[in-house]
């Protein structure tokens, strides 16, 4: 039996139970079936659009109208509640627009269904995306850019992230409003660092610190089998591209994609090569564990809270859903969470780049619908409900007001870790190199190509440099089809 899957079968009463909470909620689980009033979950009944139906009608204004919108998203668990608890009181609070949510699955296979769309379907009057989708939807001719209606009405954006505002402007067109803010983070077990002698307060700076601690952590029965060890680690994409950041490298050309189109990626130089390099022999040499592609980012947490693990790759995003079920007694062995800096190859900057979720107005609906859109958008940026974002959920305000308010000092207050985390992303650089992901069309089929190229180092028998180098010419070849196709 192979060492994941005794992790599986060792973690099944776990898997079970955070299942639901994790994974289950993007197959279309809610414990809110009609989601509140006005707002559609993936539990309602399902309409023609793919939406789901609103609890209730909405209340008309004076004038007898009522703008319906959608917006499509893909959260789960903490963060579908989170987002249902806005769009109930948003619908509530006033009679002129009333939101429908629609749940899409991951943000990749919103993403997909969307670009269908495009070609002759319905298509939402917002839709909630990760940034890796920049490129591919300002190409789209889909978008009205925010920049309009900022302008149109003088919006103030003085109080948002700069960083996070800089990541959707486009030559000089805001085209969305980022909404929450994903960080890179390493979640690990302080009681497994005090197990072997370690400072709990000092986890790993760089890979080759992780490597260190997890030789600590490694632990074999007397037939010689792992029964602990030191990380888990996703096949993912992201991983690569923030390693990149961190490291103060590009990772594509052009600035990202930021000083004209880019046109080839650089991945495979140096950093990429030595991460990939490291990720080959952490699994090789039993210090980590492949816990394979991870759609629903659970399996890493599962495995922490197993306690086969003493360490996790992950984001900011999932906090307040693992607080949630390691306060709900859903771990099988006790954990004393902690969050920190995710390391990075040796010599890199300590700063992390910035990912998160953007609210995109779709351009093929009414202009009385494009502006319901906004006044729903505008009201979900006000530090009010940054804050009540930041506390349900684990994305981190991009308002920056909402960190000085009650809701916010509550959350840091009861899990330390949210301030942990907010204090990274405070910290975060702000060049290109650094902050600003890479500008890429193709980037569905990138980072489909750097996970096929992980699975091929590390379940298959591939040279770890070849892989990666053999990843980048495949995406060159993409993005000059993609670059000649929408030039």
């Amino acid at each position: 039996m192979s060492y994941w899957q005794q992790t599986v079968r060792r973690a099944w009463p776990l898997l079970m139970a955070l299942g639901l909470l994790l994974a289950l909620a993007a197959c279309g689980g809610s414990g809110d079936e009609d989601g509140g009033e006005g707002t559609a979950t993936p539990g309602g009944s399902a309409t023609p659009d793919g939406a789901t139906a609103a609890a209730s009608s909405a209340t008309p204004t004076a004038s007898g109208h009522t703008v319906e919108i959608t917006m499509w998203h893909d959260n789960v668990a903490a963060t579908l509640d989170a987002i249902e608890g806005l769009a109930r009181r948003f619908n509530s609070s006033q009679n002129e627009v009333k939101v429908k949510l629609a749940f899409q699955g991951t943000d990749v296979e919103e993403m997909a269904k969307l670009v269908t769309s495009l070609g002759g379907g319905e298509l939402p009057n917002i839709v909630q995306e990760s940034e890796q989708f920049t490129q591919r939807l300002i190409d789209s001719g889909a978008i009205a850019p925010v920049q309009e209606f900022v302008d149109k009405d003088n919006y103030d954006l003085s109080d948002l992230n700069k960083k996070a505002v800089e990541y959707y402007t486009v030559d000089g067109t805001l085209w969305a409003m980022p909404f929450g803010v994903v960080f890179p983070m390493l979640y690990y077990n302080k009681n497994v660092f005090r197990d072997v002698g370690l400072d709990p307060e000092s986890p790993p700076k760089d890979t080759e610190e992780v490597r260190q601690v997890s030789e600590k952590m490694l632990q074999r029965d007397a037939h010689g089998n792992v029964t602990r060890t030191g990380i888990a680690i996703d096949v993912t994409g992201w991983l690569l591209e923030f390693t990149f950041v961190e490291h103060g490298d590009l990772y594509a050309n052009n600035e990202n994609g930021r000083n004209g189109r880019a046109t080839e990626v650089l991945f495979n130089g140096p950093t990429g090569q030595a991460l990939f390099q490291w990720w080959h022999d952490m699994v090789e040499d039993d210090l980590a564990i492949n816990v394979g592609r991870n759609p629903t980012y659970a399996e890493s947490y599962l495995t922490l809270g197993s306690g086969r693990v003493g360490m996790a790759v992950g984001h900011s995003s999932a906090l307040r859903s693992v607080v949630d079920a390691l306060e709900g007694g859903l771990a099988q062995t006790e954990v004393d969470l902690g969050v920190a800096h995710l390391p990075g190859v040796p010599g890199g900057t300590g700063l992390d780049g910035l990912g998160g979720r953007t609210l995109w107005i779709l351009n093929s609906h009414p202009k009385e619908e494009q502006e319901a859109a906004w006044k729903f958008i505008k009201w979900l940026m006000e530090p009010e409900q940054q804050a009540e974002w930041y506390a349900e959920s684990g994305y981190l305000p991009v308002n920056l007001k909402a960190l000085e308010l009650p809701a916010a000092a509550e959350i840091e207050t009861k899990y330390p870790q949210f301030k942990v985390a907010a204090q990274l992303y405070l910290a975060a650089a702000s060049s290109p190199a650094l902050v600003l992901g890479a500008l890429l069309g193709p980037y569905l089929d990138i980072v489909d190509i750097v996970m096929r190229a992980v699975e091929e180092m590390l379940i298959g028998d591939k040279d770890p440099i070849d892989a990666i180098n053999d990843a980048a010419d495949e995406a060159n070849e993409i993005i000059e089809e993609y670059n000649r196709r929408v030039q």
